[in-house]
């Protein structure tokens, strides 16, 4: 990595979910020195609004701390322009994004602005930071809401040829199964994911009145949590969820495997921090159904950074630059 800019200098990150803006300020080793959160607003230009602010805010509270803001990234869901900025499309969960220029949340601030899908910045930090360090090729993959992915080839982020790479989460495992928000039918996070464990275990629960495991419900309510705590009391029916999260995610991945061949494949989410015992269920699944070869010096490993990677890996985008 090159160095910094000067002792002084900070990098300004902006992590854009579907549920909430986490933006901070980070130094060059990759520590986080200030950390906010927001929810999403709701509409295109509110939104857009939304991360102009925010980045002002950061460079009010660098310049109390007498911080040089060095630069700003910008991560988003959705295919996005590395070169430009632009959102070309996948952004199903941000209604009208579409065509947003992300660097222009930097107009009037004085410094170079990058942005990028929200599961690269999260690989990028992998990447540099946690997991992946050191590797020419890795494949990091965040179980939540959905389904991210991000890929290392040749020790960079490997964007596509119109920047759509990575798209883990909608590739097919079930043809013309579940209609997925993305339009298409069968998609993996359709069946593996916190929305689709829910989901699953929902069901179960209205099918199976009398089922023991509502004893681990918390305060009534169904979570990752409370199906990983009755997982962890070897609850028969929390175990089946689990293991068929497993299977088809771990279906999913050893395609990827067999495709890529990354040294790494790092995982992260919910899923992994609720029931540590996941990440060695997908592990047996990959090796089941993976090429011996592709799977012969393959390390599955969690990730490190948790929920920061996303804000650490925005503020490092443009490092190479």
């Amino acid at each position: 990595m090159n160095s910094p800019e000067n002792k002084f200098s900070v990098f300004a990150g902006l992590d854009l979910g579907a549920t909430d803006l986490k933006y901070g300020l980070v130094n060059a080793a990759g520590k986080i020195l200030v950390s906010k959160k927001a929810p999403v607003k709701k509409g295109r230009q509110i939104l857009a609004a939304q991360l102009q602010d925010a980045a002002a805010e950061l460079f009010i509270t660098a310049s109390g701390k007498n911080w040089s803001v060095a630069r700003i990234g910008v991560g988003s869901p959705g295919a996005v322009n590395f070169e430009t900025g632009e959102v070309m499309g996948n952004s199903p969960n941000i209604t009208g994004w579409v065509g947003v220029n992300l660097r222009k949340i930097s107009d009037g601030l004085g410094v170079p602005v990058y942005a990028d899908n929200d599961a690269n910045c999260v690989a990028l930090a992998e990447h540099l930071f946690g997991a992946a360090r050191n590797c020419r090729s890795a494949l990091c993959v965040t179980v939540g809401t959905g389904i991210g992915g991000g890929l290392i080839l040749n020790g960079e982020v490997y964007r596509g040829s119109s920047f759509s790479a990575g798209e883990i989460g909608h590739i097919t495992v079930v043809f013309e199964g579940e209609k997925c928000s993305c339009g298409n039918r069968g998609c993996l996070e359709k069946y593996v994911s916190v929305t689709a464990l829910l989901k699953q275990a929902k069901e179960n629960l209205v099918k199976n009145k009398k089922s023991g495991w509502k004893r681990f419900l918390e305060n009534g309510k169904l979570t990752v949590g409370a199906i990983a705590a009755a997982a962890k009391m070897r609850d028969k029916t929390a175990l089946e969820l689990l293991s068929k999260q497993a299977a088809y995610l771990g279906a999913g991945l050893a395609s990827a495997v067999n495709l890529i061949n990354p040294e790494k494949l790092v995982l992260g989410g919910g899923f992994l921090d609720a029931y540590p015992e996941f990440l060695e269920m997908v592990k047996k699944e990959i090796r089941k159904r993976a090429f011996a070869a592709a799977v012969k010096s393959l390390k599955v490993v969690k990730a490190e950074l948790g929920n920061e990677a996303g804000l650490v890996g925005a503020a490092f985008l443009g490092w190479e630059y």
